[in-house]
């Protein structure tokens, strides 16, 4: 009778064990999976990215259905304000007290060089859709990041190499005068001058400049064929805006521009800009069809940084599927393993470096008059051709791929 009660015990023992276990695993499973989106929310770069953006990653993580491997996906939202230290303190609690597994956007290179160390050393994911500094695929490269925003190399070689093609030989750069202006202008000068183009002149302006009349003048007087804008936002709108008005007779080429900058401008400002991006709502069906569901959101148009955060979302979440682990080396892998490929199509592919490989187009600017439905705004000049827009591998400075 004792040996059966004590049996009885042990097997009751064993059962509550497994009950708890069972219970354990099927809590972790059920541990939401965190997705952390650090972006400006109401600077400089809200408009063509911030809260846009994450309505995009939203639409992504409802139409991979909701959760992965099991877990409920949620996306946690924060706004660095542009400030290094707000960014990496966000970057440090979502790591580590809310754990987050991967952090995306960060339309801030600065803060995004911060949060690129950050998450290496704690073994997280960094999706880089806001940031444009070609040092996070370069020297500051890590196995854990991937970047789909254009970088100042290629931004550069996507403008100035089809305008040499049309003709543009003779350039006059209006620059602002911080690290990312330096960066276009340095890169843009290379590719000029590699392609049989020459440098006429240029000007720094200060951030948030609102009166270009004095730089104008000089461009003009440069007898310069090309006005490149090394600049963007709302200093690229107004110095564009101004050019026109001034009736600078220049072709005239912004080195980072998107459709949110036309539509607040307008077409009349506008038409004749030529420049390159890597997506326009209305160029094929399902660009079309993706970007009505966005403007049913946000009521306008989505701009580049607003789609690659719909697709970095779904991409990594689908690397998860595939590997069957959140582990983030594993998952970085697959994603650089697999070709990017959601409802908009092809998506182009991921390098060993973590640059996103893509085609790039050159448009130029409709006037109001050629424009005959709301946001047709842009003419397709040429496709470019991925390999010929990004940096070499042999000429990368990634040490991963030395």
């Amino acid at each position: 009778m004792k040996t059966s009660l004590f049996g009885f015990a042990v097997c009751a023992a064993a059962a509550l064990v497994s009950a708890v276990a069972v219970a354990v695993a099927v809590a972790m499973a059920a541990e939401p999976l965190r997705i952390g989106f650090l972006t400006d929310m109401n600077g400089p770069s809200a408009i063509n990215d911030g809260p846009g953006s994450i309505t995009a990653a939203r639409m992504a993580i409802a139409d991979f259905g909701g959760s992965v491997l099991g877990r409920p996906i949620e996306l946690l939202t924060g706004d660095h304000h542009n400030k290094p230290d707000v960014g990496l303190a966000t970057a440090k609690e979502w790591y580590t007290v809310n754990g987050v597994d991967a952090i995306m956007d960060v339309n801030n290179s600065a803060v995004a060089l911060g949060i690129q160390s950050l998450t290496r050393e704690l073994n997280k994911v960094f999706l880089i859709t806001g940031a444009s500094s070609s040092l996070l695929t370069g020297k500051n490269c890590t196995p854990n990041s991937v970047q789909w925003l254009t970088d100042t190399y290629s931004l550069s070689r996507a403008a100035v190499m089809p305008t040499i093609a049309d003709g543009g030989k003779s350039f006059y750069f209006l620059t602002v005068d911080y690290a990312f202006g330096h960066a276009l202008q340095k890169d843009a000068t290379s590719v000029l001058q590699a392609n049989g183009g020459t440098l006429a002149g240029g000007a720094l302006h200060p951030y948030a400049t609102t009166d270009f009349s004095a730089y104008l003048i000089q461009a003009q007087a440069s007898g310069a064929q090309v006005l490149v804008f090394a600049d963007s936002g709302q200093d690229m709108e107004n110095a564009v805006k101004q050019a026109q008005e001034f009736g600078v007779k220049m072709r005239l080429v912004p080195l980072l521009m998107l459709i949110m900058d036309v539509h607040s401008v307008g077409l009349d400002a506008m038409h004749g800009t030529r420049f390159a991006d890597v997506f326009y709502w209305d160029s094929n069906d399902k660009n079309r069809a993706w970007s009505k569901r966005f403007f049913e959101a946000e009521h306008h148009m989505p701009t580049a940084l607003q789609v690659d955060a719909y697709r970095a979302t779904i991409h990594y979440l689908q690397a998860i599927q595939t590997a069957g682990t959140t582990e983030a080396g594993a998952v970085v892998r697959q994603m650089k393993k697999d070709p990017i490929h959601d409802v908009l199509g092809d998506g182009g592919t991921i390098r060993e470096d973590g640059r996103v490989i893509r085609d790039m187009h050159y448009y130029e600017v409709k006037s109001s008059a050629e424009s005959k439905y709301p946001w047709d705004y842009y003419r397709l000049i040429r496709d470019i051709p991925a390999a010929q827009i990004y940096r070499p591998l042999p000429e990368s400075e990634c040490p991963l791929v030395r």
